[in-house]
């Protein structure tokens, strides 16, 4: 049973002032607080026969005294006392002896001092003519009160030392909790992203294999990019293997385009720059070139840097079978920036299109031998689903 159960278990049995446990039947702490001697060792040596221990006090202050050494569960009083009234006993002790039962012994039980005893909060009225026996259980009840409203106290005290000890726990698992949803959310976002790219994936490229021509393809290709990137510049330049032969270095072409916001009369200038400078750089580029800053891009690939001033730039290259077919170039004014989200997704659609361009490519040229296998010297080796070889080709 853990420590609140136990506690509440505590309060929940206790039977009251009259519990049979063993610590109620022991004796109680008495103060006999009387002037007269006599009565004072006769109600000590009754009630010591009871099992109680007993003080005397004769007067005002040697009770004062005995409460300021000891505490005490009864203290049977017999007013008045030498050096004052004993009723000061009462309130002067609330504080220090809160658990303390007051007997008021009385030659008459007259009601006025009843009331009067009651206000000050004594338990029991007896006169002095009463039995001892009867003395003696009164007594008794008396103590059982006493301790038992100690016992409650403490387990009140108990109890609110668990509840501290409770809240500080609920705050803790609170706090995992939190984190623990926090964490459940993310990975619910994360999910719901996996299972989006899935589907992305599998929709582009069903749609680009429907498309067999290069100028088809190409079109949807692009049309596709700017529902996940929205209006933005875009131009992709495919790679041309009979040009560049003599240098060694594969050339690049511009395949298709599209002009958000490019004035007219620079565009031709800038794509035509792009064209000749993005290719070769971007050829070897194994991961996605992410430019906040035009300038820096411009820089990069050897172009003036005024003609992407002002620009955000993403670009790629698509590839099969190692073999760059194609680059692709995004780019749109800074205040105006690309989602970071989108770089994966254009990792996973940028293998599609170099596949399918691929494949167009394969069937285009199937009667071509010769292009670009003997051309190049075997660079490209392009093989059908059933493992046939065809010369492949690449025509920008």
């Amino acid at each position: 049973m853990d420590p609140l159960d136990e506690a509440i278990a505590d309060v929940l049995g206790e039977s009251g002032p009259g519990s049979s446990s063993n610590h109620d039947r022991s004796g109680g702490q008495i103060l006999i607080a009387s002037a007269d001697s006599a009565m004072a060792a006769r109600l000590t040596s009754w009630l010591s026969q009871r099992g109680h221990r007993c003080t005397s006090a004769g007067s005002l202050k040697q009770a004062h005294e005995a409460l300021n050494a000891s505490a005490f569960d009864v203290m049977v009083l017999h007013r008045p006392l030498e050096g004052g009234d004993g009723m000061d006993l009462v309130g002067s002790h609330g504080k220090r002896s809160p658990f303390m039962k007051v007997i008021l012994m009385s030659e008459s039980a007259l009601w006025r001092e009843a009331i009067e005893a009651i206000r000050e909060g004594v338990v029991d009225l007896i006169t002095t003519s009463v039995d001892m026996e009867e003395f003696g259980l009164r007594v008794d009840a008396a103590v059982a009160k006493s301790r038992h409203d100690r016992r409650r106290e403490q387990k009140v005290h108990d109890l609110k030392n668990v509840c501290r000890e409770l809240n500080v726990v609920r705050q803790e698992i609170a706090k995992h909790v939190d984190s623990l949803c926090a964490d459940l959310v993310s990975a619910h976002q994360d999910i719901a992203e996996q299972i989006s790219d899935v589907a992305m994936v599998s929709e582009f490229r069903t749609l680009l294999r429907q498309e067999l021509d290069v100028e088809d393809l190409l079109r949807t290709m692009l049309e596709y990019l700017l529902t996940k990137t929205g209006a933005t510049n875009a131009a992709v330049f495919l790679a041309d293997a009979t040009r560049g032969l003599d240098s060694g270095a594969m050339q690049f072409g511009l395949g298709a385009y599209v002009n958000y916001d490019c004035p007219r009369q620079t565009v031709a200038d800038l794509l035509d720059q792009l064209g000749a400078a993005i290719g070769p750089r971007m050829a070897n580029e194994r991961g996605i070139a992410w430019y906040e800053d035009g300038n820096e891009f411009a820089e990069w690939v050897g172009v003036e840097a005024s003609i992407l001033a002002d620009s955000h730039v993403v670009s790629f290259a698509c590839r099969h079978r190692e073999e760059c077919l194609a680059v692709i170039v995004l780019f749109r004014s800074k205040s105006n920036p690309f989602d970071r989200k989108l770089s994966a997704r254009l990792e996973s659609l940028r293998g599609i299109i170099g596949e399918q361009l691929a494949n167009v490519i394969r069937i285009h040229h199937r009667a071509r031998p010769s292009w670009p296998k003997e051309a190049r010297d075997g660079d490209l080796d392009y093989r059908d689903d059933a493992g046939s070889e065809f010369g492949g080709g690449l025509a920008a």
